[in-house]
C-alpha cells in the first residue's frame, strides 16, 4: 500500500503475537495507535491517521463488517469482538479486534495480531490445488454454461481428457430425457444453488449417473458469472435404471387390482394372533419426490425382504407409487419394529454408497383395527400419508404417520422416552443403587444387586424396566451395564463396610440381546473384573432366562467363560416359561432368581406354594441356590424360609438405595428381623435335618504324592483316608486298599527289595477316584436315594468352590437315621 514503509521479515517480527491500544475520534475521522501507526508506516509518523488508511487495510466485505461492528458497540454498549483480515505489506494478518468502549464523538478497542494468514497469490494456488485434487467430478461454467475449467476426476468418471470438455457447453455431455437440466436455469438463477440427479454421456456411449450440486457465482458488479458443478457419482447407471423400470421383474404387483388379490392371500395365510399391515410410501431423493431412483434401488433390495421373520411383500400402485404388506402381531411395539426392520432390510446396506440418503414418508393401516375392507385399507394408508406433516413417528430416520391415531401417540411416547434416554446416556447421567440380598440361614447380608438409575430429562411417565426395555431395542445397553459394573466394583469396598461385610458379594446384570456389541462385552466383563484383583467368586452374573436357555452357541459360550473364571452364574427372572428341567440339569448354574410375579400369592395359592417349593428341591439337589426376589409381605417371607429358600430381596428388607444412603441399612434390616421373630424361625428351622449331619467324623487326609509308609498309621483311628489337592478331594484310600498294595511278606524276615519299593508307592497311586460329590444344600431325600441305588460308594461334600468339607458313607447315613428314630 502506498505510504507504508515495512517490510515483510519486520511486519513478522513487529507485529505478530502483539496487542496494541486504538482510538477512533469519530469528530476528526483519525484514528489513533502510535506504536501501531509507527511500525506500519514509518517513525516519523505522528501515531495518527486517517480512519480511511486503515479501513484500506481491509477489503470491501471486512471493513463493512467492522464498520457494523462499531455500530453495534454503540448502540448496545457491549464489548464486541471479531476477526479481520489486514493486508499490511503484502502480508495479511488474521487480527482479533475488541472494541471495549464507545460512544458517537469516540470509540476505543485493542487488536491482537494472532497469525499470519496464506497471500492471495498462495490462496489462490492452494484453491486450485483443491480443486484438481478433490474427489467430486467439478465443472466451472461461465453464464452461457461453457466449460470453462475441469478437474481430474474427469477422466476417471466419463473418459473424456480435458482438451475434449474445455470450451463446450456442459449440455452436450448431459442426457437430459426429462428436461431436469432445464429446471437448473430456474431454480439456479433465482435461489443460487440447485440439488438434483443428472446423467452424463460417457466416452464409450454409456450413461454414469450423478449426484448434482450446482452453485451460481455472480460478482459484485455482475461482470463475472459462473456455474459450478459439483457431481457424486451413483452406485447405478441410467441405462439400468430404465431397463429394470419398464421391465419390473421383482415386484409382487404392478397395479390396485392385484395389489388387492395378493392382500387376500395374505389374509387368508395369518393366524388370530397376528396383524396384516399395509404401507405406502412417498420417496424423497435430493430434491425430487418419487423419483425412478428410489425404486430401482428399492427394486433391487426385494429379494432381502425374504429374510424377514414374516410374510411381507412390496409392489408398485402405479408408475410412482410404492405399497407393501406384511404380517406381524397384534402389539403395536412388535407391528413398529417390524416396520423398522423392513426398511433396514430394504434401504440400510443400499445407502451407505449413497451420499444423499433416501428418505421415506410411510402411511400405515391395520387390518381389522381401523379398516375391514382392501378399499378402506387402501384409502386409510393414503390419507395418514398425506398428513405425514403433524403427529408422525419415525422408523429409523423415516416419518410414519398410523391412521389410528392412538398408535402415533404410543409411538411419539415412545419417541420422545428414546430421545430423553439418548440424551441422558451422552452426558452420562447414569447412577448406581444396590438391593441388599439376605441369606435366610444367618441372616446377614451376603450380597448386592447393583441397578442403574437414569436422571433422564422427561416429563413422560415411565418405569426403569422401560428404560432398560428401550435400551436393548436401540442396542445402548452395553453402555449402561458397562457402566453399572465400573461404577459398583469401585464403590463395592466402601459398601462392604458400609453393610458390614468384608466379603460382600456385587450381583450385576448383563444383557444378552444378539448383538455383536454385547457378545463382545460380555467377554470384556470378565476381563475387567479379573483386571481388578477382586475375588471373583464374590460376583455374579445375572442373564436372563430367555438368553441362558438358548441354542445359540456363541451364548454358551459365554456362560461356560463367566463359569470357568470362577464367577457366579445367575439366571434371573426364572419361572417366565422358557426353561426346562433338562435345560437345568446341563447348565452350570449357581443361583436361580425367582421373580416377584410367581412368590406373590404363595400364602393362599397352594399350586404356587407346591411349584416353588418344587423349584426349591431340584435346584439344590443340582447344587444351586435359591434367590426369591420382590419379597414384601412378612407372611410370603414366613413361608420362603420353611420351604428352605436361600437368598431373599425385596423391600421387605430395603428398597435400592445409592451408596450413601446405605449408612443405616444394618440396623434397619435387624430390627426387621427382630420385629418378625425371623431368628426364632431360622432356628426352628435348622433343626430338620441336612447332608452336614450325615457327614463322618474328619476322616484324616493326605496329599497325592505323599507314600504309604507316610500314612498307613493312620488306618489305626480311621476306616478312610482323604486325598486332598489344593484343599479339593481327589481321591479316596481304604484299608483294604492299602492291604491290595502291600507284598504279604512285609514286616517279615523275607522282606524283599521289591516290597520295600511297594512300601514308597504314592497316594494316588492306590486311591479311589471322586465318583460322587454333593453340596451342602443336597437334599437328604436326595442323599437316601442315592444310597439306595449305590450303597458301596462315598459322597464327598464340596463348597461351591470345591473345597472338602467331608464325606459321606452308607454306616453314616445308617448310623444318624438309627438316632433320629431313636428320638
Amino acid at each position: 500500500m502506498n505510504g507504508i514503509m515495512m517490510t515483510l521479515s519486520s511486519a513478522e517480527k513487529d507485529l505478530l503475537g502483539r496487542t496494541f491500544q486504538w482510538k477512533w475520534n469519530i469528530d476528526e475521522k483519525l484514528f489513533y495507535s502510535e506504536p501501531l501507526l509507527k511500525i506500519i508506516f514509518g517513525p516519523e509518523n505522528s501515531g495518527s491517521v486517517r480512519f480511511r488508511l486503515l479501513v484500506d487495510l481491509l477489503d470491501a466485505n471486512q471493513a463493512t463488517y467492522f464498520k457494523k461492528n462499531i455500530e453495534t458497540s454503540i448502540s448496545s454498549q457491549d464489548v464486541v469482538t471479531s476477526h479481520l483480515v489486514f493486508t499490511i505489506a503484502n502480508v495479511r494478518y488474521l487480527v482479533e479486534v475488541t472494541i471495549y468502549s464507545s460512544n458517537l464523538k469516540l470509540v476505543a478497542g485493542s487488536m491482537l495480531f494472532k497469525r499470519l494468514l496464506p497471500s492471495k497469490q498462495k490462496e489462490a494456488s492452494i484453491l486450485k490445488k483443491l480443486f484438481y485434487q478433490s474427489s467430486r467430478l467439478l465443472f466451472v461454467c461461465d453464464d452461457n454454461n461453457q466449460i470453462l475449467m475441469i478437474n481430474q476426476m474427469l477422466v476417471e468418471y466419463l473418459g473424456y481428457e480435458e482438451y475434449e470438455v474445455v470450451g463446450q457447453k456442459i449440455s452436450a455431455f448431459i442426457h437430459d430425457k426429462n428436461n431436469v437440466f432445464q429446471e437448473y436455469f430456474f431454480n439456479c438463477e433465482a435461489n443460487g444453488t440447485w440439488d438434483g440427479e443428472l446423467f452424463f454421456h460417457h466416452k464409450d456411449g454409456s450413461f454414469v449417473a450423478f449426484k448434482a450440486n450446482i452453485l451460481h457465482y455472480s460478482g459484485s458488479n455482475k461482470s463475472t458469472q459462473l456455474n459450478i458443478f459439483q457431481l457424486s457419482k451413483l452406485d447405478f447407471i441410467f441405462s439400468d435404471i430404465v431397463e429394470y423400470s419398464q421391465q419390473k421383474p421383482n415386484w409382487d404387483w404392478n397395479n390396485k387390482v392385484d395389489f388387492f388379490d395378493e392382500l387376500n392371500d395374505m389374509r387368508a395365510l395369518r393366524s388370530n394372533q397376528e396383524s396384516l399391515v399395509v404401507f405406502v410410501i412417498d420417496t424423497y431423493f435430493h430434491s425430487s419426490k418419487n423419483s425412478i431412483s428410489p425404486r430401482w434401488l428399492l427394486g433391487q433390495s426385494l429379494p432381502k425382504l425374504k429374510g424377514f421373520q414374516h410374510i411381507v411383500k412390496l409392489g408398485l400402485l402405479n408408475d410412482e407409487q410404492i405399497c407393501g404388506a406384511f404380517i406381524s402381531s397384534k402389539l403395536v411395539k412388535t407391528i413398529h419394529s417390524d416396520l423398522a426392520e423392513i426398511f433396514d432390510l430394504l434401504l440400510e446396506e443400499n445407502q451407505l454408497q449413497l451420499e444423499h440418503k433416501i428418505r421415506c414418508n410411510i402411511g400405515v393401516s391395520i387390518d381389522g383395527v381401523d379398516a375391514q375392507s382392501n378399499e378402506q385399507l387402501l384409502s386409510n394408508t393414503l390419507q395418514a400419508l398425506t398428513t405425514s406433516s403433524v403427529g408422525f413417528s419415525y422408523v429409523n430416520e423415516h416419518k410414519v404417520k398410523y391412521f389410528n391415531p392412538k398408535i402415533n401417540i404410543i409411538n411419539n411416547r415412545k419417541l420422545k422416552l428414546e430421545s430423553a434416554l439418548k440424551s441422558c446416556l451422552e452426558h452420562e447421567q447414569i447412577y448406581v443403587v444396590y438391593q441388599p440380598i439376605i441369606n435366610l440361614k444367618t441372616l446377614k447380608i451376603d450380597k448386592v444387586e447393583a441397578l442403574a438409575r437414569f436422571n433422564i430429562n422427561t416429563t413422560v411417565h415411565h418405569s426403569i424396566q422401560e428404560l432398560i426395555d428401550l435400551a436393548e431395542e436401540n442396542d445402548w445397553i452395553n453402555i449402561i451395564d458397562k457402566k453399572v459394573l465400573l461404577t459398583a466394583i469401585s464403590e463395592l469396598p466402601a459398601l462392604a463396610t458400609m453393610l458390614g461385610n468384608e466379603n460382600l458379594g456385587l450381583s450385576i446384570n448383563r444383557s444378552m440381546i444378539n448383538s455383536s456389541k454385547n457378545r463382545f462385552t460380555l467377554d470384556d466383563t470378565v476381563t475387567l473384573i479379573n483386571s481388578t484383583g477382586i475375588d471373583p467368586r464374590r460376583i455374579t452374573i445375572e442373564l436372563t432366562e430367555s438368553a441362558v436357555c438358548n441354542d445359540n452357541q456363541s451364548i454358551l459360550d459365554d456362560i461356560k467363560h463367566i463359569t470357568d473364571n470362577d464367577i457366579v452364574l445367575a439366571i434371573d427372572d426364572f419361572g417366565s416359561g422358557y426353561t426346562s428341567f433338562t435345560d437345568l440339569s446341563v447348565l452350570p448354574l449357581n443361583l436361580i432368581k425367582i421373580n416377584k410375579f410367581i412368590t406373590d400369592d404363595i400364602v393362599k395359592d397352594k399350586q404356587k406354594r407346591l411349584m416353588v417349593k418344587m423349584f426349591t428341591q431340584f435346584i439344590h439337589s443340582m447344587g444351586g441356590e435359591i434367590v426369591i426376589e420382590g419379597v414384601e409381605g412378612k407372611e410370603v417371607l414366613k413361608a420362603l424360609v420353611e420351604m428352605g429358600v436361600n437368598y431373599v430381596q425385596g423391600y421387605i428388607f430395603s428398597k435400592p438405595l445409592s451408596l450413601m444412603e446405605h449408612s443405616n441399612t444394618v440396623n434397619d434390616i435387624n430390627v426387621i428381623i427382630d420385629k418378625l421373630q425371623l431368628k426364632l424361625l431360622v432356628s426352628d428351622m435348622k433343626k430338620i435335618p441336612t447332608v452336614t449331619d450325615f457327614l463322618m467324623p474328619a476322616p484324616p487326609h493326605v496329599e497325592p504324592d505323599d507314600r504309604i509308609e507316610m500314612f498307613i498309621d493312620m488306618f489305626e483311628s480311621s476306616d478312610m483316608i482323604m486325598v486332598l489337592s489344593n484343599t479339593k478331594c481327589v481321591g479316596y484310600i481304604s484299608q483294604n486298599d492299602v492291604n491290595a498294595a502291600i507284598s504279604p511278606y512285609v514286616n517279615t524276615n523275607a522282606e524283599t527289595k521289591h516290597d520295600r519299593l511297594t512300601m514308597t508307592k504314592r497316594a494316588h497311586q492306590i486311591s479311589i477316584p471322586v465318583e460322587y460329590t454333593c453340596y451342602t444344600d443336597y437334599s437328604v431325600e436326595s442323599l437316601l436315594k442315592h444310597f439306595c441305588l449305590y450303597p458301596q460308594s462315598v459322597m464327598v461334600v464340596t463348597g461351591k468352590t470345591g473345597i472338602f468339607l467331608g464325606a459321606i458313607t452308607i454306616e453314616q447315613v445308617k448310623g444318624h437315621l438309627f438316632k433320629m428314630i431313636q428320638q
